[in-house]
């Protein structure tokens, strides 16, 4: 099979397509409404706060048992 050539594009018409595309691209983006972003905002939060308790109930737990193993021991 015979390799096509590709035509070899300037700095200016490569950043001019570039551009162009970028542009389509965005409009097909949908944005969520403002109702939805506070309510994933609030999620994520939450569940933000959840993991932190998570791990500092871990670690006063884990502290715990190695200070009574030294009282212990």
């Amino acid at each position: 099979m015979a390799k096509k050539k590709q035509k070899k594009r300037g700095l200016f018409t490569f950043l001019k397509d570039y551009f162009i595309d970028v542009k389509k691209e965005a409009g097909k983006v949908i944005w969520t409404s403002k109702k939805n972003l506070f309510k994933y905002s609030v999620a994520t939060l939450v569940f933000m706060l959840f993991i932190c308790l998570f791990f500092v109930g871990t670690d006063l737990i884990i502290a715990l048992i190695s200070y009574v193993k030294e009282l212990i021991g």
